[in-house]
């Protein structure tokens, strides 16, 4: 009889030590809920310990082995603390998910010093600073590092500067660490997601650095956050090195490599509508 894909995820995840930052909500939650369903053993992250105590409340209460640390992944204090909670807890680490991030918005002549630091501490520190501490133990259990990146890591938005900025340095941090780590067995992968279902009251970075919640956008199609914590999964245990998510985000590729003025054209376009997106 044919083993089911369930099944081989499940043989792939079971017994695994999987850490994921910025998990108590979104992506980072739905990861882990599904990881956690195939066996594998959960440390949640996030800065708001309440939420991340609900959120781990809930997968035990699913019978997911599961612990929390609370922390700011843009302290790398922070992150040291977070790696040796987790190896202490289960006495070793498999997998790190740096999901962690922030969006944001404005232009370039909007945004003050301190909403680059902001963006750059949490969506690229952030993901650099777990990594560092992680990488000796992943070495060990030959595991995976995986990076959760965006379409705007892809090309510079007109009015999301910085979170491109941010996000395109992790393809070239991730590109780094697979030359580095070619002859060992190392997986490092980086997942470019596209429109996603968002949890109510999701916050968005505004240029001066203050929080407002992001408006509703029911005129885009969007993936569900289980959807994306598949592709995620499917990523891990196929060992992929880069993986784009939707349809947008292919035709994003091609227009990229064989069509760079209709891209160009197209974001002059989306451009014309930035108002209207806030």
């Amino acid at each position: 009889m044919a083993i089911s894909k369930t099944d081989k995820l499940k043989n792939f995840f079971s017994g695994k030590v999987v850490l994921i930052t910025g998990s108590s909500k979104g992506i980072g939650k739905a990861t882990a809920l599904l990881l956690g369903s195939l066996g594998a053993k959960i440390c949640l992250n996030g800065r708001n310990s309440v939420d991340l105590a609900k959120t781990r409340d809930e997968l035990m209460a699913s019978g997911i082995d599961c612990i929390s640390v609370s922390g700011d992944v843009s302290e790398s204090v922070d992150c040291k603390t977070l790696t040796d909670r987790v190896v202490s807890h289960y006495g070793s680490l498999d997998i790190l998910i740096n999901n962690a991030g922030i969006a944001t918005r404005g232009l370039v002549s909007e945004l003050i010093p301190e909403t680059w630091q902001k963006v750059l501490g949490i969506n690229t520190l952030g993901s650099i600073y777990p990594t560092l501490y992680a990488l000796p133990h992943i070495l060990k259990t030959r595991g995976s590092i995986i990076f959760i990146s965006s379409l705007a890591g892809k090309v510079g938005l007109p009015g999301h500067s910085a979170y491109s900025v941010s996000k395109m340095a992790l393809s070239a941090f991730s590109q780094a660490m697979q030359l580095e780590h070619k002859k060992s067995d190392l997986h490092t992968g980086i997942v470019y997601v596209g429109f996603t279902e968002n949890e109510s009251e999701k916050k968005i970075l505004s240029p001066d650095g203050t929080y407002t919640v992001l408006k509703s956008r029911d005129n885009l199609k969007k993936a569900s956050r289980q959807d994306v914590a598949l592709s995620v999964a499917k990523t891990i245990y196929k060992r992929k090195n880069r993986v784009t998510l939707s349809a947008v985000g292919k035709l994003q590729g091609i227009a990229l490599r064989f069509f760079p003025f209709l891209l160009t054209l197209i974001l002059k376009r989306s451009f014309r509508d930035y108002d209207k997106m806030y």
